[in-house]
């Protein structure tokens, strides 16, 4: 007689693979939410009928903009992946000063996401307020992880308006100031306070992807015979 196990004890404390949310369902391997996007990745993370997988990108963080930049990036760079987003700490703090607090929050986001999902790459960004020549500039920093090394690349930089400077440089967040400000909610996980610096000439999905663009030029087939 086949053994029947009941949905209840199956599912307790199982939490969706891909988003976390409590697991309602089984498939393709996977405990999955009902979420309809999150039974898709599980699909294609299961692969085709001959066992290939989509080589898998794991984002250190939840924000849309960062997760469409990265999935924008490696389209560009290396072709099409599956880009999977994790909800990583930076271990730095909330707003950071300087090229290496911001680069350091950069590879723990990345270490984090290659260490909680199984992928090809851990990808991290983080942007911080860095002091050039007495000015303060936003700058996008992004690492790349592979389980032995990182690589790393910038976004532009922007020259930072005075009256969110001396905020941020407290410890507060550039969107969480701009968004005080300028009265925009949710700046950052839009076009960021560059979109409304710029009337939307340039925003931070553009920042975040030429970042990650930079960090995977030592990753490039084409660069392979090129010591970096």
């Amino acid at each position: 007689m086949r053994q029947v196990i009941k949905s209840d004890k199956m599912f307790k404390g199982k939490k969706c693979e891909i988003c976390g949310a409590p697991a309602t369902t089984y498939l393709f391997g996977r405990f999955l939410c009902g979420s309809a996007k999150c039974a898709e990745k599980a699909r294609l993370l299961r692969g085709g009928p001959a066992g290939h997988k989509l080589r898998v990108i794991s984002v250190g963080s939840k924000n849309p903009v960062k997760v469409k930049a990265v999935e924008m990036a490696m389209e560009k760079s290396i072709g099409s992946t599956l880009v999977v987003e994790v909800d990583a700490n930076s271990g730095v703090s909330k707003q950071p000063i300087g090229f290496d607090e911001t680069t350091e929050g950069a590879k723990n986001r990345a270490k984090y996401a290659f260490e909680a999902k199984s992928s090809l790459y851990g990808v991290g960004i983080e942007a911080g307020l860095v002091e050039i020549g007495r000015k303060y500039l936003d700058v996008h920093v992004c690492a790349i992880y592979d389980g032995l090394d990182y690589t790393i690349g910038t976004s532009q930089g922007f020259q930072v308006p005075t009256e969110l400077v001396k905020e941020m440089k407290h410890g507060e967040e550039c969107g969480v100031v701009a968004e005080k400000i300028y009265n925009i909610k949710d700046i950052g996980k839009k076009e960021g306070i560059i979109g409304y610096l710029t009337n939307g000439g340039i925003n931070r999905l553009n920042l975040c992807e030429s970042a990650v663009l930079m960090a995977m030029v030592p990753r490039l087939v084409s660069n392979k015979d090129i010591k970096f």
